[in-house]
């Protein structure tokens, strides 16, 4: 139970030569109107600034491998705060994300969704995604929490170490399994790491459709919605793709070339095992 009025948050970076976008991440997290705050950072053996940049705004600052969800599970263990938020070091807040977030925790919910919106100036790519997740803002099934009360992130778990691709579905559906109440807020996370290659793009979904067995073993029947290529969300969007022809088209192009490779990635990764 969460008995201070302004409890204290614990938000949580995790970074790997993360320079180029790592100061415009702080300076958002510092520029909160929301000033209860610690910041954690956990780098993954980065050989640019990054340590330092992160040193000018915490002395919270720690090393750990070998991915991302190890590193998040070393913060919570290493945080003070009532509640944890965990971002990504290539994203920007708007500035009353951790205040709308306190607010609707003290209404009786457990974790958080933060929508994750691309800044669609970077690419055609960021464009294309951004058309998709505006879809996806206020809807569970394509959504992940990442703001916890920290007693709830430990009583599930915390983030599977195993799972590289989709540890994000992985803990929200631990959150749904266990009955616990998940929230949503209109403040958004302003994504700046989108790609501008699109080679590079898809091979990440390759690499990740080869990680996804690790993590439909544990979510056989969440991974029909959330990994479906026609999603009931789209449907729900309809006119969306009306209204939008060309984004519609190529979001289209988009979306068969993501599953294709991911779906590559997949069998791979199933013939491996």
């Amino acid at each position: 139970m969460i008995k201070e009025n302004n409890p204290l948050v614990s938000v949580i970076i995790t970074t790997k030569n993360s320079e180029e976008t790592l100061d415009r991440c702080l300076k958002s997290i510092k520029n909160q109107t929301y000033k209860k705050i610690e910041i954690i950072l956990v780098d993954n053996n980065s050989t640019d600034k990054t340590k330092q940049i992160a040193r000018k705004y915490t002395k919270l600052v720690f090393n750990k491998g070998p991915e991302r969800s190890a590193q998040r599970n070393l913060a919570i263990k290493k945080s003070k705060g009532d509640f944890v938020y965990i971002i990504d070091s290539d994203f920007v807040l708007e500035s009353k994300v951790i205040e709308e977030c306190v607010n609707k925790m003290k209404k009786g919910f457990d974790a958080i969704v933060v929508h994750n919106t691309p800044d669609e100036s970077i690419s055609w790519i960021a464009k294309t995604r951004k058309f998709e997740t505006n879809m996806y803002k206020y809807n569970l099934d394509h959504s992940a929490a990442r703001f916890f009360k920290k007693s709830v992130f430990l009583a599930i778990g915390g983030y599977n170490e195993k799972v590289i691709a989709g540890e994000d579905y992985d803990i929200q559906n631990k959150l749904n399994r266990k009955g616990y109440k998940t929230g949503f807020v209109d403040a958004e996370a302003i994504h700046l790491g989108e790609p501008k290659s699109f080679r590079k793009h898809m091979k990440k979904y390759y690499d990740y459709g080869k990680d996804f067995v690790n993590y439909r073993k544990d979510h056989k029947e969440e991974s029909k919605t959330q990994l479906s290529f026609i999603r009931p969300v789209y449907k729900k969007n309809w006119k969306n793709f009306l209204f939008h022809p060309i984004k519609s088209i190529i979001f289209i192009f988009y979306h068969l070339c993501k599953f294709s490779f991911g779906g590559i990635g997949y069998l791979v990764g199933k013939v491996r095992k």
